[in-house]
């Protein structure tokens, strides 16, 4: 029998249209009954139950507050070494100190620029300056840009590094303590300021399964001695901070059951320090909306900035040879001199 191209096409439409029918018969049943649709389970346990989740809530409150006693400062935000910042980022603290009669500017760069181009911006922005802010570089320091800041900071000019988990690798630990120098490796950004300073950041971040405020990373630390810099601090909320290592004071520590994400080792471990005219913080979003009033951060960010205006920086002179001649006359001449 001979079945011609229409009906062949028929027959095929008429097996098409009964399987789909099939299918969805089948995937029917399992929703609709002869007792009507299904309900979704209820979840008895009460453990699943959003109410019965006891979620810590950290106390807020507070504002921060700086001693208008030591006059109009100046401070300046660096911002020329694609540092991982924004003007929100630290928000409260320049709300803080303008409200308080100080000025508040920000250094911005092109970090590409020739190097002759970058040491003279940074001297100008710095011989202006009473206190300067470094939040984790994503670009290098120049040699004669590190020596400036140091030579800010020897002129009574205060300095603050805000870093994070990445700002740096192991490299800047011996660094840190001059055995090796400005770290040289590839991410050594933040090495290339701190390290002519006594102070290094960690990789990694700190965490605590045992002692925690809202979950295991977001936690308390506490002053390990009195200090002009912890005064009235009896715990920071930090989130998942980096350890600070230095050659100078630490200023707050973790509890001993803190461990470090990369060694899983227990310590008790530094996040903030001071060395001379130079504070370090392991934590870049201390100072943000979310966190600058939880506990005691406002007392600690308050203290600091009190820090940086109470200088009286003498920077006139910043990167000249000739005013360092007149300074040390026991120098060597340089060459042609």
């Amino acid at each position: 029998m001979t079945v011609d191209r229409n009906e062949l096409r028929s027959r095929l439409l008429v097996f098409v249209v009964v399987v789909a029918l099939t299918v969805t018969g089948v995937a029917t049943a399992g929703v609709v009954t002869d007792q009507g649709t299904t309900e979704k389970p209820t979840v008895e346990e009460a453990h699943f139950q959003p109410e019965s989740v006891d979620a810590p809530v950290l106390e807020r409150g507070g504002d921060i507050s700086i001693d208008a006693g030591t006059g109009s400062k100046t401070i300046v935000i660096d911002v020329a070494h694609s540092n991982d910042v924004s003007v929100e980022d630290l928000q409260p603290a320049v709300s803080a100190l303008t409200a308080a009669g100080h000025t508040v500017e920000y250094y911005d760069l092109d970090p590409d620029a020739r190097p002759e181009k970058r040491e003279e911006g940074l001297t100008d922005a710095l011989e202006g300056a009473d206190a300067y802010v470094v939040v984790d570089p994503g670009a290098r320091y120049l040699p004669s840009e590190a020596e400036l800041v140091s030579e800010f900071a020897e002129a009574d000019g205060r300095v603050l590094f805000l870093g994070g988990p990445e700002s740096d690798d192991g490299g800047s630990i011996l660094g840190a303590f001059g055995l090796m120098g400005p770290a040289m490796d590839d991410d050594g950004e933040f090495a290339s300021v701190t390290s002519p300073f006594g102070i290094g950041y960690d990789t990694g971040y700190l965490y605590d399964m045992e002692n925690y405020e809202t979950n295991y990373r977001t936690i308390g630390v506490t002053p390990p001695a009195d200090s002009d810099l912890t005064e009235g601090v009896d715990r920071v909320v930090l989130d998942g901070p980096t350890q600070v290592l230095t050659a100078g004071d630490e200023l707050l520590t973790t509890n001993p059951t803190a461990e470090h994400s990369e060694s899983r080792e227990a310590d008790e471990y530094a996040v903030a320090a001071r060395n001379d005219n130079a504070v370090a913080i392991g934590d870049t979003a201390l100072m943000t909306t979310e966190n600058y009033n939880v506990a005691d951060n406002e007392v600690f960010i308050g203290n600091v900035l009190e820090f940086l205006v109470s200088g009286d920086a003498a920077t006139g002179d910043l990167g000249d040879d000739e005013a360092d001649a007149d300074a040390d006359p026991d120098r060597a001449p340089a060459q042609g001199e």
